[in-house]
């Protein structure tokens, strides 16, 4: 009995631990939702949010070792006197048959304290078959002008 009740214990600290539905790694972000299908405003809010609990609760070699690993390509800033961890600005796209997707995360640095994040800023961008399901704004481009049947030549 003391084990069942053990592993309930434990069971329930790390259920407590995993914050409810949010994201405890960028891999686990990725994975929770359905980014070709739901609302783009929900997919932006929970990719704003969940990426800051990250990012502060990781500090940013942690965070950038993340983004790597889910296949995020980074840029950084000159690093400065004042700022001797400069700004980083990771992108990451994946297109399936309907949609074109694209991530960006920007990370900030406190000057004060190494290996920190200040700040996190992110984007979500989607592009899909038709405008209805585009995020942020419906627009066309070439993968709805390109979806005309093909013309097979006439065989000679």
């Amino acid at each position: 009995m003391k084990r069942v009740l053990a592993g309930l214990a434990a069971l329930a600290a790390v259920a407590c631990a995993h914050d409810g539905g949010t994201a405890m790694t960028i891999s686990e972000m990725h994975q929770m939702h359905d980014w070709q299908n739901e609302s783009g405003a929900q997919l932006s809010a929970a990719l704003a949010s969940d990426v800051s609990k990250i990012a502060h609760r990781a500090g940013r070699a942690g965070t950038l070792s993340q983004l790597q690993a889910e296949g995020y390509e980074c840029l950084y800033g000159e690093a400065h006197e004042d700022y001797r961890e400069p700004a980083a600005v990771c992108s990451r796209s994946f297109a399936t048959r309907a949609c074109q997707m694209d991530w960006e995360v920007t990370l900030t640095s406190d000057p004060e304290r190494a290996d920190s994040v200040d700040s996190t800023e992110t984007a979500f961008r989607r592009d899909c078959v038709g405008t209805s399901t585009d995020w942020p704004e419906a627009f066309a481009s070439q993968i709805d002008t390109q979806l005309a049947p093909a013309v097979l030549p006439e065989p000679e």
